[in-house]
């Protein structure tokens, strides 16, 4: 038997933190011992928790790792549980993490990294990426490009492993919903979902709104997450009198809810790691439309949606208007179950 410590830092819940959880629980369920290091009051504490998995609270700011009672107490963690794996998550997990499981002899040093966004080449990263890390884990090949993006010099790439982020197909597909709405045909449901941060993009989908009332086509939004941009995007869609177009559910315990209330899926997400909503929209028997942007292409291919040119609206809503003339190439609305 292993000892594994997943070791995310994340106050809310995202895509990475429920590949922790997953894996997490995967792994019990193989046998093996899995514990949780994450922030206090974090998401994917309290959920981990609910399942009976071990979890160390701890609060880290980007210069703990010099404090060096931070890291003697991660140290104890480590030896405490007798860890032989650690799977990293942020920067900041990775440095205060990795430097103390390195101290603590951990054997396998393992940092996730699930955005596909460029990676600094300071001598700080090029001593945890060569000296620290015993490999890197990345959900795309989108991913691990951009962590090439500065050079080779950074980290050897036969050091890191792309491997998808995995889904449950079966337990998706047989998994209970409620329709958030009546069943409709004169006009289109467009549902997207995820944290309300610029990464994702939200603003993107006003001027969509606005083009599409400008062609007359008859549509409705459904929005689900929370973050720091709730308040902004509902003033913005009341400023353009786009109340009565937009419906914000706020953060759904059950993504198939809204998926399974639309007729197509939006992800104007600026980049992405790997899209667990992407598969799962597909799933749901939704055709996707986003931009041809970051591991989008891994995802996507001309049965399961579109891709358009990142920021362009009139693309964008040329596919929308193409749907809503073809409803044929949508999921039948009859495939509903009924409405709350």
């Amino acid at each position: 038997m292993s000892s594994f410590c997943f070791f995310n830092t994340v106050d809310e819940w995202g895509g990475g933190e429920r590949w922790h959880l997953d894996m997490a629980l995967h792994l019990r369920s193989k046998g093996h011992f899995v514990m949780v290091i994450t922030k206090p009051g974090a998401v994917l504490g309290n959920r981990a928790r609910k399942e009976g998995i071990t979890v160390f609270d701890i609060t880290l700011k980007n210069l703990s790792v010099l404090n060096p009672f931070v890291l003697l107490k991660l140290v104890n963690v480590y030896k405490a549980n007798k860890i032989d794996t650690v799977i990293l998550n942020l920067s900041r997990d990775l440095k205060c993490g990795g430097i103390s499981a390195q101290i603590a002899g951990v054997k396998n040093i393992i940092f996730r990294r699930g955005s596909d966004r460029s990676v600094k080449n300071y001598f700080i990263n090029r001593y945890l990426y060569q000296r620290v890390l015993t490999g890197i884990l990345t959900n795309s090949q989108a991913t691990k490009k951009a962590i090439l993006s500065n050079g080779i010099s950074l980290v050897d790439p036969d050091k890191i492993t792309v491997i998808p982020n995995g889904i449950d197909t079966q337990n998706f597909l047989n998994k209970d919903f409620q329709a958030l709405q009546p069943k409709q045909k004169s006009y289109i449901v467009l549902g997207a979902m995820g944290r309300l941060e610029p990464q994702k993009n939200f603003k993107f989908l006003i001027p969509v709104a606005l083009e599409l009332k400008n062609r007359g086509v008859p549509f409705q939004f459904l929005i689900g997450g929370k973050g720091s941009q709730e308040s902004i995007l509902k003033s913005i869609v009341a400023e353009n009198g786009l109340t009565d177009y937009f419906i914000f559910l706020g953060f759904l315990d059950n993504p198939k809810d809204l998926l399974m209330s639309s007729d197509v899926f939006l992800l104007p997400s600026l980049w992405e790691g790997f899209g667990y909503v992407i598969v799962e929209a597909s799933l749901s028997e939704l055709p996707v439309i986003a931009f041809d942007t970051s591991s989008n292409g891994e995802v996507i291919n001309e049965s399961t949606g579109y891709l358009t040119p990142p920021g362009k609206v009139a693309a964008f809503c040329d596919k929308i208007v193409y749907l809503y003339e073809h409803p044929q190439e949508r999921k039948p609305w009859e495939k509903m179950a009924e409405p709350l």
